[in-house]
């Protein structure tokens, strides 16, 4: 008996043993699948945060260019409005009868203007000449006198006139003319004045390096001159070489003729950034008073 007894506790201590034990490995399983879905999420969570913080740069980032963008534009906006302005105070001195008035003519002048100083240089057109109103002869005198052998001279010099005479053709392209259709191009001379400088690299005949020597020499709407008076040299050299080859001569200017003055407003920003305005506007009235009206030719 006692025998049988002691083998019954030790089967009932190994089994005790055993329930034990498969509860703790149970136990651990638990613990190690807890852990790992906690290790999970945690992965989870912090990929999270990294996508958030990139999202944040991202969104950061834009919005500073936007803001860098906005306020370069906003300067811009601030510079060419000083610039316009000071080309309306320089007109609105050329008119003026009080002791404000600025008498017409080149020069140099500093405005200062809200959030800008603006230098204005003045540039007188009178001693140039209009490209619509010069003989033929004198801008073939400016073209040779610039470097241009004879020939290609007068030839730009007579395709420059056929351009600006409401004689011509006009540019449909039935109506090109065939020297130009030759070229393969589909214009020919628009039968009206020259509204813009540039449309001289549109004529036949004129080279890119001739358009560049010759274009501060022109002006538009001057009507009359040029004014010898305020002509440069090579401008007199022109007159000379119409004169000498053509019998060209170019007679004094009516001092109550138009006064066609070229302007450019330069605004310069405090954090050094800069706008410049071109215009070109013209004086109708008598020279001997500020009482004129003035006209806007170009404005670029």
């Amino acid at each position: 008996m006692g025998r049988k007894q002691t083998r019954k506790s030790s089967l009932v201590l190994s089994f005790k043993k055993e329930l034990l034990f498969e509860k703790r490995s149970k136990n651990f399983c638990s613990l190690a699948r807890a852990q790992d879905e906690q290790g999970f999420a945690l992965l989870v969570v912090l990929w999270t945060l990294v996508l958030l913080a990139l999202l944040t740069a991202q969104v950061t980032g834009a919005g500073r260019a936007e803001a860098v963008m906005a306020s370069a534009i906003r300067q811009n906006a601030q510079l060419q409005q000083a610039a316009d302005g000071a080309v309306y105070e320089t007109i609105w001195h050329m008119l003026d009868g009080s002791g404000d008035y600025w008498p017409p003519g080149a020069g140099l002048r500093d405005l200062s203007e809200p959030g800008a100083i603006v230098h204005v240089q003045i540039e007188d057109e009178r001693g140039k000449l209009d490209v619509n109103q010069v003989p033929p002869p004198l801008m073939a005198g400016l073209f040779a006198t610039l470097g241009a052998d004879s020939t290609t001279a007068q030839n730009v010099a007579t395709a420059i006139a056929d351009w600006r005479s409401q004689a011509a053709p006009g540019d449909a392209q039935e109506s090109v003319p065939a020297e130009y259709r030759m070229e393969g191009r589909a214009w020919g001379p628009p039968g009206q004045e020259i509204e813009r400088l540039d449309e001289l690299q549109l004529v036949r005949g004129m080279t890119p390096k001739l358009y560049a020597a010759a274009v501060p020499y022109f002006t538009l709407a001057l009507e009359q001159g040029p004014w010898l008076q305020y002509a440069s040299p090579v401008i007199l050299n022109a007159i000379a070489r119409a004169k000498r080859t053509a019998g060209v001569s170019v007679d004094t200017a009516d001092a109550r003729g138009p006064v066609v003055l070229r302007l450019t407003a330069e605004a310069d920003g405090p954090g050094g950034e800069r706008f410049i305005r071109h215009v070109l506007f013209r004086l109708d009235g008598s020279l001997s008073g500020p009482a004129w009206k003035y006209r806007i030719l170009s404005w670029d």
